[in-house]
């Protein structure tokens, strides 16, 4: 089950959008307003039913709709609903493909925790259709991801006790320690307290001591093989072939781990399909050809950036290229460093070398200690020297 494309009209911060979705991975970017969050949450909405207050008209708008074309295999599905209500204390009821809900997750921004204990390992949680309605609306929990791995750390010593699948899937899910960093490793949970212990380069710590980022990403990795296993029994995660939503998806990310994570998620699920935001230029940098949804404002309209074609993406760009020309950033440098740099070129204009000079040298104290402009100032600084 995939999404092809979706139509937004008069929803939240949208007026008119439409975007077409690529089979795998999806980086959705744009300023903080421009309705990122939006485009994720009316998706999400196609695979629920029931009311939503998440969903809200456009102020402005008469009318409110959202399109979208769902695919499974050489099956299309349309799907079409309204959201009427803009008042916050009033609900929408929404009638989406409900009976497609167990193939979309959303991660929502809640990804990390803290410590808690694990007192007894309980059993795997049903999921009757309601609740996958409604966590189509308010996404998937990550809070018991403990208790699942811990489940099959248990049962896995038992013979036939967790099937092919469930295996297959645990496996995979000890791997994921090292997939960002191959210095980290899973190493056991104890018997005496349930706790699960990962080996790392400064010895053995519990898995909730772990940093922030790296709690976050295996709160990605392990709800997804959580939710793989606790809607499609006899799924390996691999196989699973249904859309995953995940907003701000650099969140705590070290820009090394940015850089990395797409990756790491289409690689180990290679048969997804990720539709996700970011605020980071290293997501984006990594990305593959045509991954990249581009938003900005024009006229008070959120619309998508005509971006070049490349076989390479943006792998060749440099992090300044991709915050100004996908990102939309108007200036990567800072104000203070815009006011030197005005009070500079205006001193050279008018060849003024003593102002040029005393713009220079707080130029020169700014600088990166070895940036290539400080060489292009002197030359500048040179060339009225020796007009006087």
């Amino acid at each position: 089950m995939k999404i092809k494309a979706i139509h937004i009209e008069g929803v939240g911060g949208i007026t008119d959008l439409e975007i077409e979705f690529h089979e795998q991975m999806n980086i959705i970017c744009g300023p903080n307003g421009i309705g990122k969050t939006t485009i994720l949450e009316c998706i999400a909405h196609c695979f629920a039913s029931g009311q939503t207050n998440i969903l809200k008209r456009h102020v402005g708008a008469s009318k409110s709709k959202i399109r979208a074309s769902l695919v499974d295999g050489m099956k299309k599905f349309p799907m079409e609903m309204q959201i009427d209500q803009y008042e916050p204390n009033q609900p929408t009821t929404i009638n989406g493909l409900h009976d497609k809900s167990q193939f979309l997750f959303s991660l929502k921004t809640t990804r990390t925790f803290s410590y808690t204990p694990l007192n007894a390992v309980s059993k795997d949680t049903d999921k009757p259709m309601h609740i996958l309605w409604d966590e189509s609306k308010n996404g998937i929990s990550v809070h018991d991801v403990k208790n699942w791995f811990v489940n099959r750390y248990l049962y896995s010593k038992h013979s036939e006790a967790l099937t092919d699948e469930q295996m297959q899937n645990f496996q995979l899910a000890k791997e994921c320690f090292s997939a960002l960093n191959k210095d980290f490793s899973f190493s056991r949970v104890m018997a005496s307290s349930n706790e699960i212990l990962v080996a790392t380069p400064s010895g053995k710590i519990y898995y909730e001591y772990l940093s922030s980022g790296f709690k976050s990403c295996l709160a990605i990795l392990f709800g997804i093989i959580k939710e793989i296993e606790f809607r499609f029994s006899a799924t390996k995660a691999e196989d699973f072939d249904g859309v995953v939503l995940i907003d701000e998806l650099e969140l705590h990310l070290h820009p090394e781990w940015q850089y990395r994570i797409a990756g790491v998620l289409v690689r180990i699920f290679p048969k997804a399909q990720f539709i996700v935001t970011t605020h980071s230029p290293h997501i984006i940098q990594s990305a593959e050809p045509d991954q990249i949804i581009a938003l900005e404002n024009q006229a008070g309209r959120t619309v998508a950036r005509n971006l070049p074609k490349s076989r390479y993406g943006f792998k060749g760009w440099t992090l300044d290229e991709v915050l100004t020309d996908v990102m939309g950033m108007a200036d990567t440098r800072t104000e203070v460093f815009g006011q030197l740099m005005s009070q500079f070129n205006k001193a050279i204009d008018k060849e003024d070398h003593s102002a040029a000079l005393l713009a220079y040298e707080q130029l020169d104290i700014s600088l990166h200690p070895t940036s290539h402009v400080r060489k292009l100032l002197r030359l500048q600084l040179a060339s009225i020297a020796s007009a006087e």
